[in-house]
């Protein structure tokens, strides 16, 4: 039986517990002392026996994958194939822990990194370690979303980032590999579809209510992007954009919105605390955030634009200009930064649509989006909207030779 290692008794260490448990594998799950060890291994029982009284799992399956996770110590990690960290996001912490652990495995063991915004790279070399270190995040909870993204840093063996994604294929995962860079595939691609929605209610194209109609009846997507930052809380989202924001020396497409960090400062930061861009204390949300300005006048030019992008998308017939504005600015930007991220090298077409849909289950991938509307029409629409805006934000990457 195969043995895995994991660093981290929280919410993500537990859920990818579970998850390697669940394959088939033994786990050995390790954190402060054994009591919280022992305590997240109790959850994941509890999780399962949920599932048993619901009828996704019998019994007897739910036993084998208990007998499986293991509370345990440093110590007893002589004889693992694979160890993942998933403690918290600093640098400093993660090498601190995870050194005695390096020291306890196997030569042959990989080293993985659940982090999702710290470098791979970076944590290799710290470690001494950087030929076998790399990146397997998972996406939280980790137990039902089907993404993990296959980081290989600047000097890690591409055996060892081969076998990582065979192991997360075989505990039933779709992968994405992708290169070491700031927020990986979904955390970069994944900003226009908040940042572009902020955009367009602080200059008053339409109201979250009917961006996040538009997004989910028009668009396909299962949540808006107001109720989406709500629901993930926008004191994280804002972090993540800051975040990826610098690191890629602060382009204008990634550059954080006023009124989400506005959000954060008066204490608002969505369902968590009952308000953010809607008030959650009712039956249903109400949007408690309007446009910055009333009504105000959406250029001609992208007006036109704009229904015959929504006419790409699908029947938009149902929806007025100004929501097909809107799905078309989101859209267009989210489909323009996975351009920016192939040129940038950070992963290929395919595994950027997989890591889209799999990981923020967005109904196609970017590129799988401009094939359906039209490739032509797609950089059409970006040129028309480049010319209405003076941050250069819509600019497309250059076409390689």
């Amino acid at each position: 039986m195969h043995k895995v290692g994991i660093l981290g008794a929280g919410a993500m260490g537990a859920g990818i517990a579970q998850v390697a448990a669940t394959a088939g594998w033994s786990v050995q799950l390790i954190d402060v002392d054994l009591d919280t060890a022992t305590r997240a291994i109790e959850g994941v029982s509890a999780r399962l026996k949920r599932s048993v009284d619901k009828g996704r799992i019998n019994q007897e399956t739910a036993t084998a994958i208990q007998k499986r996770l293991h509370a345990s110590t440093v110590s007893e990690l002589s004889e693992c194939d694979l160890f993942i960290e998933a403690i918290v996001e600093d640098m400093d912490i993660k090498v601190s822990a995870m050194l005695p652990v390096v020291e306890a495995i196997p030569n042959s063991s990989i080293i993985a990194t659940n982090t999702s915004s710290l470098s791979v790279s970076e944590l290799g070399q710290r470690l001494g370690q950087a030929h076998r270190t790399c990146g397997m995040h998972f996406f939280n909870p980790a137990p039902v979303m089907r993404l993990v993204e296959v980081v290989k840093g600047s000097r890690t063996n591409p055996e060892n980032v081969d076998r990582v994604a065979d192991i997360a294929l075989s505990w039933g995962k779709q992968v994405a590999r992708c290169a070491d860079t700031p927020g990986f595939i979904v955390n970069r691609v994944a900003r226009p579809y908040y940042l572009e929605a902020f955009r367009c209610l602080e200059e008053g194209i339409d109201g979250p209510d009917a961006i996040d109609d538009v997004m989910k009846r028009l668009g396909g997507f299962r949540m808006g992007p107001f109720e989406l930052t709500d629901f993930i809380g926008h004191d994280v989202n804002t972090a993540t954009t800051r975040t990826v924001w610098e690191q890629w020396n602060r382009p204008t497409r990634l550059t954080p919105s006023f009124a989400q960090e506005q959000l954060v400062a008066e204490g608002t930061l969505g369902r968590k605390t009952g308000c953010g861009v809607y008030d959650w204390s009712g039956e249903a949300p109400v949007a408690v955030l309007g446009p910055a300005q009333e009504c105000c006048t959406v250029n001609a030019s992208v007006v036109s634009a704009a229904r015959l992008f929504a006419e790409g998308v699908g029947q938009s017939t149902a929806f007025t200009d100004r929501q097909s504005v809107a799905l078309t600015r989101i859209l267009s930007a989210v489909i323009n930064e996975a351009s920016w991220a192939l040129h940038d090298g950070v992963a290929d077409q395919a595994d950027i649509d997989i890591a889209m849909q799999a990981g923020v289950n967005y109904p196609h991938g970017p590129f799988a989006w401009a094939e359906h509307i039209g490739l032509d029409l797609v950089a059409e629409t970006l040129a028309v909207l480049n010319t209405t805006t003076d941050d250069g934000r819509f600019v497309t990457p250059p076409v390689s030779n």
